[in-house]
Protein backbone atom coordinates (compact mmCIF):
# COMPACT_ATOMS: atom_id res chain seq x y z
CA UNK A 1 0.00 0.00 0.00
CA UNK A 2 1.14 3.62 -1.16
CA UNK A 3 0.37 4.57 3.33
CA UNK A 4 2.87 1.83 4.09
CA UNK A 5 5.49 2.82 1.72
CA UNK A 6 5.54 6.28 3.20
CA UNK A 7 5.38 4.89 6.43
CA UNK A 8 8.81 2.96 5.85
CA UNK A 9 10.29 6.07 3.77
CA UNK A 10 10.19 7.59 7.50
CA UNK A 11 11.59 4.97 9.28
CA UNK A 12 7.87 3.93 11.12
CA UNK A 13 7.62 0.21 11.74
CA UNK A 14 3.88 0.33 12.37
CA UNK A 15 0.84 1.07 10.39
CA UNK A 16 -1.26 3.13 11.94
CA UNK A 17 -5.09 4.53 11.65
CA UNK A 18 -4.31 7.59 10.07
CA UNK A 19 -5.34 7.61 6.13
CA UNK A 20 -6.65 10.38 5.20
CA UNK A 21 -4.89 13.15 5.57
CA UNK A 22 -4.77 16.87 4.23
CA UNK A 23 -1.55 19.56 3.68
CA UNK A 24 -2.30 23.19 3.08
CA UNK A 25 0.25 24.85 1.16
CA UNK A 26 -1.48 28.76 1.23
CA UNK A 27 -0.93 31.62 -0.33
CA UNK A 28 -2.63 34.79 -1.81
CA UNK A 29 -1.20 33.89 -5.49
CA UNK A 30 -1.44 29.58 -6.11
CA UNK A 31 -2.89 28.01 -2.80
CA UNK A 32 -2.56 23.90 -3.13
CA UNK A 33 -4.47 21.21 -0.85
CA UNK A 34 -2.96 17.96 -1.04
CA UNK A 35 -5.07 14.82 -0.04
CA UNK A 36 -3.59 11.39 0.80
CA UNK A 37 -6.38 9.03 1.53
CA UNK A 38 -5.03 5.38 1.25
CA UNK A 39 -3.28 4.07 -1.21
CA UNK A 40 -4.29 7.56 -3.83
CA UNK A 41 -3.25 11.56 -3.47
CA UNK A 42 -5.55 14.19 -4.96
CA UNK A 43 -4.36 17.94 -5.12
CA UNK A 44 -5.92 20.84 -6.07
CA UNK A 45 -4.28 24.33 -6.54
CA UNK A 46 -5.52 27.65 -7.60
CA UNK A 47 -4.07 29.17 -11.15
CA UNK A 48 -4.53 32.16 -13.37
CA UNK A 49 -2.85 30.43 -16.15
CA UNK A 50 -5.50 28.78 -18.28
CA UNK A 51 -3.14 26.18 -19.63
CA UNK A 52 -2.84 24.79 -16.17
CA UNK A 53 -6.59 24.95 -15.57
CA UNK A 54 -7.23 21.23 -16.16
CA UNK A 55 -6.60 16.88 -14.51
CA UNK A 56 -3.29 15.57 -14.49
CA UNK A 57 -3.17 11.97 -13.33
CA UNK A 58 0.53 10.35 -12.69
CA UNK A 59 -0.40 7.07 -11.12
CA UNK A 60 -1.71 7.12 -7.38
CA UNK A 61 -2.04 11.17 -7.55
CA UNK A 62 -4.20 13.34 -9.42
CA UNK A 63 -3.31 17.32 -9.85
CA UNK A 64 -6.22 18.88 -10.70
CA UNK A 65 -6.11 22.68 -11.33
CA UNK A 66 -9.02 25.30 -10.65
CA UNK A 67 -9.37 28.71 -11.89
CA UNK A 68 -8.58 31.34 -9.87
CA UNK A 69 -11.74 33.69 -8.69
CA UNK A 70 -11.82 37.14 -9.80
CA UNK A 71 -12.11 39.44 -6.87
CA UNK A 72 -12.74 43.45 -6.49
CA UNK A 73 -10.91 43.81 -3.38
CA UNK A 74 -8.25 42.25 -0.81
CA UNK A 75 -10.85 41.38 1.44
CA UNK A 76 -12.84 39.55 -1.32
CA UNK A 77 -9.74 38.12 -2.89
CA UNK A 78 -8.90 36.55 1.01
CA UNK A 79 -12.48 35.72 1.36
CA UNK A 80 -12.91 33.37 -1.62
CA UNK A 81 -9.65 31.82 -1.44
CA UNK A 82 -9.91 30.76 1.99
CA UNK A 83 -13.60 29.45 1.27
CA UNK A 84 -11.88 27.36 -1.80
CA UNK A 85 -9.50 25.87 0.78
CA UNK A 86 -12.22 25.35 3.49
CA UNK A 87 -14.47 23.34 0.98
CA UNK A 88 -11.64 20.50 0.60
CA UNK A 89 -11.28 20.24 4.27
CA UNK A 90 -15.16 19.06 4.47
CA UNK A 91 -14.34 15.58 3.98
CA UNK A 92 -12.98 15.22 8.17
CA UNK A 93 -9.33 14.22 7.84
CA UNK A 94 -7.75 12.16 10.79
CA UNK A 95 -4.98 15.25 10.67
CA UNK A 96 -4.51 18.66 8.60
CA UNK A 97 -0.94 20.48 8.60
CA UNK A 98 -0.39 23.80 7.33
CA UNK A 99 2.95 25.10 6.81
CA UNK A 100 3.77 28.34 9.06
CA UNK A 101 4.71 31.43 8.20
CA UNK A 102 8.42 31.65 7.07
CA UNK A 103 10.19 34.30 10.22
CA UNK A 104 12.32 35.53 7.75
CA UNK A 105 10.02 36.15 5.09
CA UNK A 106 9.77 40.01 3.47
CA UNK A 107 6.91 41.91 1.16
CA UNK A 108 3.32 42.08 1.67
CA UNK A 109 3.71 40.25 4.79
CA UNK A 110 0.50 41.42 7.03
CA UNK A 111 -1.45 40.68 3.86
CA UNK A 112 0.10 37.08 3.79
CA UNK A 113 -1.02 37.22 7.57
CA UNK A 114 -4.36 38.30 6.57
CA UNK A 115 -4.61 35.48 4.28
CA UNK A 116 -3.87 33.04 6.03
CA UNK A 117 -5.53 34.22 9.32
CA UNK A 118 -9.16 34.18 7.90
CA UNK A 119 -8.48 31.10 6.31
CA UNK A 120 -7.23 29.53 9.92
CA UNK A 121 -10.76 31.26 11.35
CA UNK A 122 -12.54 29.85 9.02
CA UNK A 123 -10.86 26.41 9.72
CA UNK A 124 -12.28 26.72 13.23
CA UNK A 125 -15.78 28.02 12.75
CA UNK A 126 -16.05 24.43 11.16
CA UNK A 127 -14.30 22.37 13.78
CA UNK A 128 -11.58 21.25 11.66
CA UNK A 129 -8.24 20.90 14.10
CA UNK A 130 -4.78 21.70 12.17
CA UNK A 131 -1.52 21.93 13.75
CA UNK A 132 1.51 24.06 11.71
CA UNK A 133 4.94 23.21 11.19
CA UNK A 134 7.89 25.50 10.02
CA UNK A 135 8.82 26.00 6.61
CA UNK A 136 12.30 24.89 7.60
CA UNK A 137 11.24 21.61 9.53
CA UNK A 138 8.92 20.96 6.36
CA UNK A 139 11.73 21.06 3.57
CA UNK A 140 14.30 19.12 6.50
CA UNK A 141 11.77 16.37 6.27
CA UNK A 142 11.24 16.30 2.75
CA UNK A 143 14.99 16.58 1.44
CA UNK A 144 16.73 15.98 4.12
CA UNK A 145 18.22 20.02 4.13
CA UNK A 146 15.97 22.67 5.50
CA UNK A 147 17.43 25.56 3.37
CA UNK A 148 16.19 23.44 0.21
CA UNK A 149 15.26 25.77 -2.47
CA UNK A 150 12.16 25.47 -4.88
CA UNK A 151 14.08 22.86 -6.88
CA UNK A 152 15.45 20.53 -4.43
CA UNK A 153 12.08 19.81 -3.44
CA UNK A 154 10.81 18.78 -6.63
CA UNK A 155 14.12 16.43 -6.80
CA UNK A 156 13.27 14.81 -3.42
CA UNK A 157 9.34 14.48 -4.39
CA UNK A 158 10.64 12.71 -8.12
CA UNK A 159 12.81 10.78 -6.06
CA UNK A 160 10.53 9.76 -3.52
CA UNK A 161 7.27 9.14 -6.08
CA UNK A 162 8.96 8.62 -8.87
CA UNK A 163 6.71 11.39 -10.76
CA UNK A 164 8.48 14.59 -12.48
CA UNK A 165 5.80 17.56 -11.98
CA UNK A 166 7.89 19.65 -14.08
CA UNK A 167 7.47 17.45 -17.78
CA UNK A 168 4.00 16.03 -16.54
CA UNK A 169 2.65 18.97 -16.30
CA UNK A 170 4.60 20.48 -19.78
CA UNK A 171 5.77 23.25 -17.43
CA UNK A 172 7.95 25.57 -19.76
CA UNK A 173 10.03 27.10 -17.70
CA UNK A 174 13.12 25.35 -15.38
CA UNK A 175 12.64 26.98 -12.16
CA UNK A 176 10.79 25.20 -10.41
CA UNK A 177 8.09 27.54 -9.52
CA UNK A 178 4.24 27.25 -9.08
CA UNK A 179 2.16 25.29 -9.47
CA UNK A 180 4.89 22.94 -9.32
CA UNK A 181 6.32 23.80 -6.25
CA UNK A 182 3.21 24.26 -4.68
CA UNK A 183 1.85 20.69 -5.51
CA UNK A 184 5.09 19.66 -3.69
CA UNK A 185 4.83 21.72 -0.98
CA UNK A 186 1.33 20.44 -0.10
CA UNK A 187 1.90 16.71 -0.89
CA UNK A 188 4.80 17.18 1.87
CA UNK A 189 2.49 18.53 4.21
CA UNK A 190 0.04 15.76 3.96
CA UNK A 191 2.97 12.99 4.31
CA UNK A 192 4.40 15.39 7.60
CA UNK A 193 0.31 14.85 9.07
CA UNK A 194 1.39 11.10 8.91
CA UNK A 195 4.53 11.38 10.42
CA UNK A 196 3.13 13.43 13.47
CA UNK A 197 0.38 11.13 14.07
CA UNK A 198 3.16 8.47 14.92
CA UNK A 199 4.72 8.04 18.47
CA UNK A 200 8.12 8.95 18.99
Amino acid sequence: MFIAWILAQNSICAIHTFVKVLGIDYSMTSPAVTLIDGDKATCWFLTSVKRNQLTHTFGFLTCIGDPYPDFLSPEQRYDLISDWAVSKCKIQPDALVIEDYAMGAKGKVFHIGENCGLLKHKLWKEGVKFQTVAPTALKKFASGKGNADKCAMHSAFVQQTGIDLMKGMDKESKDCGSPVSDIVDSYFLARYAIRKQQPN
